[in-house]
């Protein structure tokens, strides 16, 4: 679990745990969303990577992929296209 420090309105600080409430995405932008490609023997059943809405593909509704496998179902797409 990361935990992080916050500066509080009035000069308090507060420590802050959790481990997707303040989740960065690659780029360094606060993450809203995580990459739903479905991989085998993950806990999860997907990716997970956190992703900020400008890093996200979408390829359907309330599906969002990570750049890594945005490429990877435009390939999937390619070869289903070309049979």
């Amino acid at each position: 679990m990361a935990c992080e420090q916050v500066s509080l309105p009035g000069g308090g600080v507060a420590i802050v745990c959790g481990t997707r409430s303040r989740q960065r995405c690659g780029c360094g932008t606060h993450a809203t969303r995580l990459c739903d490609w479905k991989v085998a023997g993950k806990r999860s059943g997907t990716c997970d990577r956190p992703l900020c809405e400008r890093c996200s593909t979408s390829p359907a509704a309330e599906k969002d992929l990570c750049p890594d496998h945005a490429q990877a179902f435009e390939d999937w797409c390619a070869r289903r296209s070309a049979s």
